[in-house]
């Protein structure tokens, strides 16, 4: 499924694109929502091409629905996410970076972080993007000005599907149609009041490319609330806490203010970044008060 758009569903079957609709047996009989990246099966009903199945789904970059009641899938069987933060203009969201990588870690999908704009700005020593590499995420660093990083990433993009994703005016569009100039996504500017950028991209999509595989542009994200998370499981999504869990006193620790919790020390020593914890800390309040 490469895009939805009116109640008309665009399928890639390798040949061309093919325009369906959604036969109403499988609403009634499938409660998943027929989303973009799913695979499905197609039958011709006289001029028409309907889908009338969806396949098992691996790899689904999900999050709870603004009315946290039902699941939302932003795209259904993902290779790796492209995390895309700016060094400015905006400014990073580091909660969201923290919430995408732990996303993509607790859904066993590979992920990466894009530091894009660098033409606006020198790198700041100190300035919290340097903690993800030493984490072991994978950084490259672009700018569509200058196309300094657009090989390597189109290296890496090539073969693979792919989500771009990250907070709204980062870029997202404007790399994907610096790669892949056919395309012409729109691109909006950033609101100078708030210093946020404004949505452009409103729904998902796939898209063909040239080097093979598929990519995802995703609107911005200004909400992301993990879906069905389960507590026990949240420090798999922030690998240092995870290794230092480990030497904790009690072993279902969730390091608040459980004694000899070695993980708050490691946050006092400056072994692990207070801000990696504070995001691990919210991610887990929610998760929580969800169940």
């Amino acid at each position: 499924m490469l895009r939805i758009a009116g109640g008309v569903y665009h399928v890639d079957d390798s040949r061309t694109v093919v325009r369906a609709s959604l036969r109403g047996r499988l609403k009634r009989t499938d409660s998943r929502i027929v989303s973009v990246g799913d695979l499905v099966e197609l039958e011709r009903a006289g001029d028409e091409m309907r889908i009338v199945r969806l396949r098992a789904r691996s790899g689904a970059l999900s999050r709870h629905g603004v009315s946290k009641r039902r699941e939302q899938v932003i795209v259904a069987n993902v290779d790796q996410v492209a995390v895309v933060v700016s060094v400015t203009a905006p400014d990073p969201d580091f909660l969201m970076v923290d919430r995408l990588l732990a996303l993509a870690a607790l859904s066993g999908i590979d992920a990466f972080l894009v530091v894009n704009k660098t033409d606006l700005a020198e790198p700041v020593p100190g300035d919290g993007l340097e903690q993800y590499a030493a984490l072991g995420v994978e950084t490259l660093r672009t700018s569509v000005e200058s196309r300094a990083g657009l090989e390597a990433l189109s290296g890496r993009l090539a073969g693979r599907i792919t989500v771009l994703s990250g907070q709204s005016g980062v870029g997202k569009s404007s790399l994907l149609n610096a790669l892949v100039p056919e395309l012409d996504l729109r691109v909006g500017e950033i609101s100078e009041r708030r210093g946020r950028g404004r949505h452009t991209t409103v729904a998902s999509a796939l898209y063909r490319y040239p080097g093979g595989g598929y990519v995802a542009d995703t609107p911005g994200l200004q909400y992301l609330a993990l879906w069905e998370l389960d507590p026990a499981e949240l420090s798999g999504g922030f690998v240092e806490i995870a290794a230092m869990s480990d030497a904790c006193r009690f072993a279902d620790c969730r390091h608040r203010v459980e004694p000899d919790c070695a993980v708050r020390a490691a946050v006092e020593d400056g072994t692990i970044a207070r801000r990696r914890l504070e995001s691990y800390l919210r991610l887990l309040d929610e998760a929580e008060k969800g169940r």
